[in-house]
């Protein structure tokens, strides 16, 4: 009887410390980054505004890149200044975009997304919309 119990502790020792181990996410740089395909792949690093910030200007740069693609005219000006006051910095910037174009309907999907573990960088894969 007590054999029966050793082995059923040790069966159900061996089931909690499998369900304990987790998968770890693939770390292997995707495929698509360097061959997006009918897509474009862009990359934005770590942004002072957070993830959200970063995966918007990652799609932004990639819409950027189609609308070259598609003839469409977009002038970009950025400006920043950095003031110090008392050994402290703060440093504002500013972003104006004005676009031309003469098609109406361009559009974009996110196909996907991957994060560079290493390096916090988000890769974006976006793809023209099905019409």
């Amino acid at each position: 009887m007590k054999q029966i119990f050793k082995g059923a502790v040790l069966v159900l020792f061996a089931l909690l410390i499998s369900a304990c181990s987790t998968t770890k996410q693939s770390t292997q740089r995707p495929s698509w980054i360097d061959n997006p395909g009918k897509g474009v792949s862009v990359s934005a690093g770590m942004h002072v505004g957070g993830r959200v910030a970063q995966e918007e200007l990652a799609i932004l740069r990639g819409r950027t890149e189609f609308a070259k693609r598609l003839g469409v005219n977009i002038q970009s000006e950025q400006t920043s200044a950095t003031s110090v006051v008392n050994d402290r910095a703060s440093t504002v910037g500013t972003q104006l975009t004005h676009e031309d174009t003469k098609q109406n309907d361009i559009k974009v999907l996110v196909k996907e997304k991957w994060r560079e573990p290493e390096t916090d960088v988000l890769w974006v894969l976006l793809e023209p919309a099905d019409k």
